[in-house]
């Protein structure tokens, strides 16, 4: 599979259409390889766990589905009260969306530090539909936190 996809730079005339072309190149070529893309909507996303706000235009889930398996990228931007070290599923979306797909491997790391250096992990877990926190060290009250995770969904 060779994609040609547009640059897209910060502050370029006309970066939203690029996007979108680049995103219908890897659309149409899904579908040549007889893959299908679906979106979650913002409002299927919903709140666990004591979460404070949720940033609904932060609230993103694309599943890029094939035969035997499905790529995924998840991501949403909560408000917590928290202590440190602690473990707590934040957000869920519908587990239909995932075709009974029970297992989830991570591409990249759950590792992240925000602009306060406050470290803390966040993961998908496949079989409740959920996104976690990990607070590592730090308090966190009524505290933001961007998570996102992106991996394979297969059996």
């Amino acid at each position: 599979m060779t994609i040609s996809l547009e640059a897209i730079v910060t502050g370029m005339n006309g970066g939203p259409e690029a996007i979108q072309q680049n995103f219908n190149k890897v659309k149409t070529e899904l579908e040549r390889m007889n893959g299908s893309v679906v979106t979650i909507p913002k409002e299927q996303f919903t709140q666990l766990n004591g979460v404070v706000s949720m940033d609904r235009e932060a609230c993103k889930c694309t599943i890029l589905k094939f035969n035997n398996f499905a790529l995924m990228q998840i991501n949403t931007y909560v408000g917590l009260t928290m202590k440190g070290w602690t473990y707590r599923e934040v957000v869920s979306v519908p587990k239909s969306y995932f075709n009974g797909y029970s297992k989830f491997t991570l591409l990249g790391n759950t590792d992240r530090v925000d602009d306060e250096n406050v470290h803390y992990n966040n993961d998908f877990h496949p079989d409740k539909g959920t996104i976690s926190i990990y607070t590592r060290g730090s308090e966190w009250n009524n505290k933001g936190a961007g998570l996102a995770v992106c991996g394979i969904l297969h059996n």
